[in-house]
């Protein structure tokens, strides 16, 4: 596990957190995979899991894509979380600590 700190951005009046890089890569989140995001309201934390994954009653939680950029020639996996949940989930700070498991990635306030 490794743990590592990113800021809060701001994007059109949104928070939004950009990951991108070897790291994400690593932890099986590379271009083009499928990826569930859970938020847990009571606890404000956001977790991202790689592939499908159903919640409590048979709720579905909506499944994204790793994006990517090309940098010198090579894909980049991209994971930009941006909307107004992300204000919300992290009132109060200003950073986020991301830990990185494999196929998992929790994201937690940090100030």
């Amino acid at each position: 596990m490794k743990i590592k700190t990113y800021k809060i951005g701001n994007h059109r009046g949104n928070g939004r957190i950009f990951l991108e890089g070897n790291l994400i890569d690593l932890h099986e989140f590379k271009c083009g995979v499928e990826y569930t995001r859970v938020d847990d309201v009571v606890n404000g934390v956001i977790t991202l899991y790689v592939g499908r994954v159903s919640g409590i009653d048979g709720l579905h939680f909506p499944v994204r894509r790793v994006t990517q950029s090309v940098r010198n020639g090579e894909a980049r996996p991209i994971i930009d979380l941006s909307d107004a949940t992300i204000s919300q989930r992290f009132a109060g700070f200003s950073r986020v600590e991301v830990e990185f498991h494999d196929g998992m990635l929790i994201y937690r306030g940090a100030k």
